[in-house]
């Protein structure tokens, strides 16, 4: 009797980590002792708050002669409780309910994932969307020394190798960022950039808002303090608005990997004429500038944890024989004798026409030779020729 098993795994998780505070009401019925019923309402409650941030969804079917004999799925979350509060409790219609407030905690992508490349990414310039917001402590410095405290404190956890492009703007009009995308969510400079540093991923952003509590987006620095003075008032509000839009683009594809809209407030405490500069030692000892000092931390967390578990690619750079270049340098952490897999880039077009980048896998293997400063040479058991490799095709490690 022939008997097939199928196993089907489908992940639905977060993006990243994050924690949350929710209000469910869990129940059970009544069939015996109080004390049981009111222990099933309890568990069912925090089943569903752990299923807020996330759920893993496992089917397993047992066929024998094409028929299904047994379909069973289960429904598990990786996510954490935490200050769990009983809010109220109660029983009528045979049901006993539990109410609970508790901080969810998702669990992380990935978190098995050995990856140990230093993957490259390219920062760059971020856009301001108010110009004019920037004018209270001369803060216009922070398209660029903005993406630098990401660059440095990237470079510095090691797990990645942070690029400095901040001298490159990839939005003309930061206000619309990222409508500059293709329809299909593609960033087409992303990818000549990458391509140009030997990038793999790009990280871009957008400053949405500096503004004073009170003032809108559009007004003048000032503006509403003048006319409180005029009428012989004074604003007693010193908080400041901080809003920031950050983006991940594949250096290969141009396609969206991340996209989060950050957002805190703080003390500004400065006089409205001093020059201060974003990122500098004034600026941070600001209440404000503790804020923001916390949230590009909570920035760099994510962009830490997105790019963990992405696999590492590197381009093709030359082939020739059974010796392939391929562009990724020392500091990404490769050692004569690791060993890749070799991928044919190409475009596909779906029903509507849309181009897709395509990596096929070559079932080859590549062991790596040689790593130099700006290159690593490998070599593998059939020609570039036999295989049809060639420049811009990549090598991956999962």
């Amino acid at each position: 009797m022939a008997r097939y098993i199928m196993i089907i795994l489908f992940l639905c998780l977060p993006a990243i980590a994050w924690s949350l505070t929710v209000e469910v009401v869990g129940q059970a019925p009544v069939e015996g002792a109080l004390s049981h019923a009111r222990q099933q309402a309890l568990e069912d409650a925090m089943q569903q708050a752990s299923l807020r941030a996330g759920a893993q969804v496992s089917s397993t079917q047992l066929m024998e002669q094409g028929v299904v004999k047994q379909d069973d799925v289960q429904l598990r979350s990786q996510a954490e409780l935490k200050n769990v509060e009983v809010l109220w409790e109660d029983q009528q219609h045979g049901l006993y309910q539990v109410a609970i407030r508790a901080d969810v905690s998702a669990g992380v992508m990935c978190p098995n994932s050995s990856q140990r490349y230093r993957k490259a990414i390219a920062v760059t310039g971020f856009g301001l969307a108010q110009p004019m917001q920037a004018t209270l402590g001369r803060l216009e410095n922070i398209e660029q020394d903005l993406p630098r405290v990401l660059v440095n404190t990237l470079n510095d956890r090691g797990a990645t190798h942070a690029l400095d492009a901040t001298r490159t703007s990839l939005f003309r009009d930061p206000r619309r960022a990222p409508s500059a995308e293709t329809p299909q969510q593609r960033l087409t400079t992303s990818v000549s950039l990458a391509t140009q540093l030997g990038a793999q991923y790009v990280v871009s952003g957008v400053v949405r808002d500096l503004a004073m509590q009170g003032e809108t987006r559009d007004s003048t620095p000032g503006q509403g303090e003048r006319w409180l003075s005029l009428l012989g008032m004074e604003s007693n509000d010193h908080e400041r608005q901080f809003v920031l839009d950050v983006f991940v683009h594949d250096g290969l594809s141009g396609a969206m990997l991340f996209q989060r809209s950050y957002a805190t407030q703080g003390e500004w405490d400065v006089a409205r004429q001093q020059r201060v500069g974003f990122a500098s030692p004034r600026f941070w000892k600001t209440g404000y500038g503790q804020q923001v000092r916390g949230l590009l931390t909570s920035v760099v967390d994510d962009l830490d944890e997105v790019l963990r578990c992405q696999p590492f690619m590197a381009r093709v750079v030359k082939a020739r024989g059974n010796r392939l270049h391929i562009e990724a340098s020392a500091g990404a952490g490769i050692r004569p004798g690791d060993k890749f897999q070799v991928y044919r880039t190409g475009t596909f077009y779906n029903l509507d026409l849309e181009p897709r980048t395509e990596l096929s896998d070559m079932a080859t293997e590549v062991v790596v030779k040689q790593v130099q400063p700006q290159f690593v040479i490998a070599e593998m058991q059939y020609t570039a020729e036999h295989l049809a490799i060639q420049r811009d095709d990549m090598v991956i490690a999962w």
